[in-house]
């Protein structure tokens, strides 16, 4: 539902808004137009100019935030996580906001965090400021749609999952998502909690991990046993929750070792109530320590008990988080199903969305300005051809694309890559014109001729978007 109310603002590890030590007090440039370049010329010997297309220069956003310890070190802990989190960069970064379902991809320039010489305080404030060179405004949903080419022959087959450019993944949580009965690869937390697996509530498969607490301020959760991880390597710990409208104050991720819990985070801000919604956080392991647990506690109010859910716990090393996956949903168990590590090939899992009819999809960008898809043809195909039908613009590459490859196509930057990664862009033919979906219902074409000796082979366009605005 569109909301007017800030809510929620995601920054790398850190969440700004309601539930968290900082309170956002401002926001300028989010929905500003960005300052208008223009090519504008006199009429000579006549009234008014001549007029070029608007197109519009980088987008600032400025944030202010209220921070809010308990005690003044309380206060500067908070300030050294936010120095920590705003370095200089060197590509832009997501700067997410959850409530209005907004993604801008930017980089601070400015921070300010003003120190109150005459008193020592547990309160502050501070100031960001974001270049963001990509003024555009994105959803935070990626949608994806795919078709085959067209062939006047018989439908296609078409396959679940793609091996895209990601790195090879391992989930290492052993019972990620109570699809079997509970196992020594679990705990319960809380003398209070009664923890019970359940189908009335799953956010993945059938079954879920309800926890009952019974008494007011009180703590329940679950434990899951991950392959242990050495120091150094930096753990990224997920799972989804659905906690209730009211009654949880808060809702904590637990680093462990046995019974010693390492490192500690809030994530009660990513939280929905009333919905699933995925939380998560990151540690890096210290030196002489070792994670072999991954916990999620919540905590209810003074008013009495609570009972929330969890399912499709993920924890694994490496840069970024990935989305969820298990053995049984785009992975591998490595060992006994729902009771082992599961791993992912580099890539694998995303999802085709509708095929719609055999050589045409529909792609609909509900923002209000064009947005600019990626394309990507698995082959076996030969000299392909992507129009966009609505509108106009089409491309067509004068290629063989062998069983196996497959290509990238940004229509932002221009880059044709093969596997990824490898720049092909002499393939395109002289008089292509970049497709774009443009606000709306877009109907994309894809053609391409089949390769001797591949019979029953099908190539595969996959087109990725997001919703665009200005």
């Amino acid at each position: 539902m569109v909301q007017q109310r800030m809510g929620r603002i995601q920054w790398g590890d850190l969440t700004f808004g309601p539930g968290s030590r900082y309170h956002v007090t401002a926001v300028n440039g989010l929905d500003d137009l960005p300052d208008i370049r223009a090519e504008d010329i006199n009429r000579p010997d006549q009234h008014g100019d001549y007029t070029s297309p608007d197109t519009t220069g980088a987008r600032i956003i400025q944030l202010g935030l209220g921070l809010r310890g308990d005690t003044p070190d309380d206060l500067r802990a908070l300030t050294l996580a936010l120095r920590a989190a705003t370095q200089p960069q060197r590509q832009p970064a997501p700067l997410q906001f959850l409530d209005q379902d907004t993604l801008v991809y930017g980089k601070v320039r400015q921070r300010s965090i003003p120190y109150d010489a005459e008193n020592l305080w547990p309160t502050g404030t501070a100031a960001l400021e974001l270049y963001c060179a990509d003024p555009s405004l994105y959803s935070l949903e990626e949608h994806t749609a795919s078709t085959s080419e067209y062939s006047p022959a018989a439908g296609r087959t078409y396959p679940l999952v793609y091996t895209g450019a990601g790195p090879a993944t391992r989930n290492l949580v052993l019972n990620p998502s109570a699809e079997a009965t509970f196992t020594t690869e679990t705990t319960g937390f809380g003398t209070n909690s009664t923890r019970t697996r359940v189908n009335t509530e799953s956010y993945v498969g059938g079954y879920s991990t309800q926890h009952a607490i019974s008494t007011a301020s009180s703590q329940g959760g679950t434990s899951w046993n991950i392959e242990p991880v050495t120091a150094g390597n930096t753990v990224r710990w997920a799972v989804y929750v659905k906690i209730p409208a009211t009654g949880i104050t808060a809702l904590d991720l637990w680093w462990r070792n046995q019974t010693t819990t390492l490192s500690t985070t809030s994530v009660i801000a990513q939280a929905r109530p009333g919905a699933w919604a995925r939380v998560s956080g990151s540690y890096t392991v210290a030196a002489g320590q070792t994670v072999d647990r991954v916990a999620a506690v919540a905590t209810t109010s003074a008013a009495g008990a609570a009972t929330w859910w969890a399912d499709a716990a993920l924890a694994h090393v490496g840069p970024a988080l990935v989305p969820y996956f298990d053995g049984s949903n785009g992975g591998t168990w490595e060992g006994a199903p729902n009771a082992s590590v599961s791993s992912r090939p580099a890539g694998t899992g995303r999802a085709y969305g509708d095929a719609g009819t055999s050589g045409r999809v529909t792609a609909v960008n509900d923002g209000a300005s064009p947005a600019y898809p990626v394309l990507r043809i698995d082959g076996p195909v030969a000299n392909p051809s992507i129009e966009q039908v609505t509108t106009g613009g089409s491309i067509t590459l004068d290629a063989t694309i062998q069983p196996g490859e497959y290509l990238i196509i940004d229509t932002r930057t221009r880059a044709i890559l093969l596997m990824g990664t490898s720049p092909r862009r002499t393939w395109l033919r002289a008089g292509s014109q970049w497709p774009l979906l443009q606000p709306g219902s877009n109907v994309i074409a894809y053609r391409g001729s089949a390769l001797p000796g591949a019979p029953g082979q099908s190539s595969l366009l996959t087109v990725t978007w997001r919703d665009t605005s200005l």
